[in-house]
């Protein structure tokens, strides 16, 4: 007996039932064959429960929690089917942290504690090339100046400005300055020295000089010589179609064939960014469908020319081994990016249920894709190309599991049309799948970008098209003949190119329309949720109770849309210190310094416009500005010399570096009147960046060590 008929035939009178929930309870029963969905649901919720724990646990307690919870759900589930259904729920989600556990500790590396300065020598792994005769190497090193053996980084990122750059599998030696992965620039903003963590990738800097070539050492990782050979076909590629298309529709296409987006301008970049066409440039999953789709199809229309071989063969599960293998192939020449490999595993999984004969796009396939993603890369949850890819599959297969949407396009079995009416079914899913995707995207471009795109709808009728019938079929054959003729490749790819910057004048066009970016205020990871947790509710059910995930999207949508924002900033050098204006706007004291940092904050504050602090408050030479808000009086000060000025007549000091002396440490004055003095270097900060809420019962400082823990990536 299954655990739905223990449920439905567990002692349950008619008063019984009512007092579980009635019809509720009924529709819940009814749709057991959705309950297996919420299973990827839960591993999760594991996984994102363990990234958001401020110590790091032991690797016994996932094993625990998960076998515990199974175990105990397997001995209740003939006498307690209700509780036994909820501790395999709970094994699911023991499951994903203890996935996310194991997944931490497999990737465990060394990472620079601080700054280092001096001669690096190791062997190159990857390149990727900037287009003007730099690049930046992916080293693993054998040696760092001052730092111990014990404490080398698996990896370090290393940019290049002169050449010749050396290829992978090159010794190198040269003169670097190193840094540790940066920390968040504003609390609960993106945690870069996370993100290079989960890369094994513990430093980052620039070389001083051309580098050396030297004897390269032996190799220190599994597979390395395989990676670097993929590596430099990577790069043989990436050189014919630069040389072949040598402008920016060059640059952009290889970056979507080969993942190099060294040689990408920065205009270029950004109209793709502000048009909403950005996913073109990074290998996902569209990238991936079209490519094993392309060869599916090819091999299916030699099939059937071949009919001696059709019949005997069958022709469909043929074609999903070499679109198999062809996505293997697109995965390994693409890098290996996380992006790339989240799509490669989606685009397998769909292709072996071809080869089981099970459906292609369903939400369960869907849900073991991201299982298996989570074992893969447990980090991914945490990031915008995740969230925003499998939002865009499960709303668009949701889309089409509707009877209604399927007769509007067609999908019915015995569905004939002619063909005027074919291609207004083609509009017709065009626009759908458009507007559904771009619709479950937004929250999450929203949450990590700080903007959405006014018109991404537009742009993407045209580019989405123009890339799935000119320059994905047609760069995918240059990538073939590029094997057996460079001259033949390259021909393709000039073509191809052609279509790409049609592409890229698409966006930039889209991109200088008014309104094309719309800037969204950083809202809490709450709301995020309540918008996720609501989406998969309406998706998931297929009765009427389904709506009401629809109340949990419009409480996640009010939220966001009244988010809490800071008022004052300091970066964690003490370089920056900007405040938010009575207009929204951002203010800086020194507008014309480190523009990442002041274009993070702003996108907190939802706005485009950076200003001179002299704007909006009085300064005095630049070095001091002062303010009331909230009824404090408010002093903002650089360097040492004229901070005591400041506290003698302010109730909160912000206290930065002085960018001219770059004054390392700031000490409260003796007499100083301040009640709060906010420096970088303080004992609660760490030297990492700082905000202030100005609320009425007083200031809210946050700061960035705090609320990220003492996790392996902040040590």
């Amino acid at each position: 007996m299954s655990l739905v008929d223990e449920i439905g035939d567990a002692p349950a009178t008619a008063g019984r039932r009512r007092s579980l929930g009635g019809p509720l309870l009924r529709a819940f029963i009814a749709e057991q064959d959705r309950w297996r969905l919420w299973s990827a649901v839960f591993f999760a919720i594991g996984c994102g429960g363990y990234f958001g724990l401020a110590a790091e646990p032991p690797v016994w307690l996932g094993v625990v929690l998960t076998l515990g919870a199974l175990g105990l759900g397997i001995a209740l589930r003939s006498r307690l089917p209700w509780l036994a259904l909820t501790l395999f729920a709970c094994a699911w989600t023991a499951a994903g942290f203890w996935s996310a556990v194991t997944g931490t500790r497999l990737v465990d590396a060394p990472m620079l504690m601080r700054p280092a300065q001096g001669e690096v020598t190791g062997r190159v792994l990857a390149v990727e090339p900037d287009g003007r005769g730099g690049g930046r190497l992916l080293i693993v090193p054998t040696a760092i100046d001052r730092v111990a053996a014990e404490d080398l980084p698996a990896r370090v990122r290393i940019t290049v400005r002169q050449g010749p750059v050396p290829r992978p599998g090159d010794g190198v030696r040269l003169r670097a300055s190193l840094s540790p992965p940066s920390l968040p620039v504003v609390p609960g903003g993106h945690d870069f020295a996370r993100s290079a963590f989960f890369q094994r990738l513990g430093g980052i800097g620039f070389a001083y000089a051309q580098p050396d070539i030297v004897p390269a050492p032996e190799p220190s990782e599994i597979l390395q010589t395989a990676r670097e050979a993929v590596e430099r076909l990577r790069l043989d590629l990436d050189a014919v179609i630069r040389g072949a298309a040598p402008g920016e529709g060059g640059a952009v296409l290889s970056a979507m064939v080969t993942g190099l987006r060294g040689a990408i301008g920065d205009e270029a970049e950004a109209a793709m960014r502000d048009s909403g066409l950005a996913h073109l440039i990074s290998i996902s999953g569209l990238h991936m469908t079209m490519v094993a789709g392309l060869i599916f199809g090819a091999v299916r229309l030699v099939m059937a020319f071949l009919p001696r071989i059709s019949d005997r063969w069958p022709g469909r599960k043929i074609a999903a081994v070499a679109a198999l293998l062809g996505a293997a192939a697109y995965l390994a020449v693409g890098g290996f990016a996380v992006p790339t490999q989240r799509a490669f595993v989606m685009t397998a999984l769909g292709l072996l249920a071809i080869l089981t004969d099970r459906p292609v796009l369903s939400l369960p396939l869907v849900a073991s894709s991201a299982i298996v993603v989570l074992v893969l890369q447990p980090a991914a949850l945490t990031g915008p190309s995740f969230q925003m890819s499998f939002a865009a599959v499960i709303a668009l297969i949701a889309l089409y599991e509707s009877p209604t949407i399927r007769r509007l396009a067609g999908l019915d079995a015995g569905t004939r049309r002619g063909l005027p009416m074919r291609a207004a079914t083609w509009i017709f899913g065009l626009l759908a799948t458009s507007m559904i995707a771009g619709a479950a995207t937004a929250p999450y471009a929203a949450y990590a970008f700080g903007r959405a795109s006014g018109y991404g709808l537009v742009s993407n009728l045209v580019a989405v098209p123009v890339t799935g019938f000119w320059i994905m079929p047609v760069a995918l054959t240059g990538s073939l003949l590029s094997l057996v003729s460079e001259s033949a490749g390259g021909i393709c790819f000039a073509l191809a190119a052609r279509g790409m910057e049609l592409v890229i004048a698409t966006a930039t066009t889209v991109a200088g329309w008014p309104g094309a970016v719309v800037p969204v205020a950083g809202f809490s990871v709450t709301a995020l949720l309540l918008m996720t947790f609501g989406g998969l509710w309406l998706v998931i059910w297929r009765r009427a109770w389904r709506w009401a995930g629809l109340v949990a999207i419009a409480l996640g949508m009010l939220l966001a849309a009244r988010p809490v924002l800071p008022d004052l900033f300091l970066s964690g050098d003490g370089r920056s210190m900007a405040l938010r204006g009575p207009d929204g706007a951002l203010y800086a004291m020194t507008p014309e310094r480190d523009r990442f940092v002041l274009d993070q904050w702003a996108e907190k504050l939802g706005t485009l416009t950076i200003r001179d602090m002299t704007e909006a408050v009085a300064c005095d030479g630049g070095d001091l500005c002062r303010l009331e808000r909230a009824g404090l009086r408010i002093a903002l000060v650089r360097g040492r010399e004229r901070l005591a000025e400041a506290c003698a007549h302010a109730d909160l000091v912000l206290a930065g570096a002085d960018p001219r002396r770059d004054a390392p440490y700031i000490r409260r004055p003796d007499g100083c009147a301040a009640t709060t003095l906010i420096e970088r270097t303080g004992r609660n900060f760490g030297g990492a960046a700082v905000t202030v809420r100005l609320d009425e019962a007083g200031p809210v400082i946050e700061g960035v060590v705090g609320p990220r823990g003492d996790r392996p990536w902040t040590r």
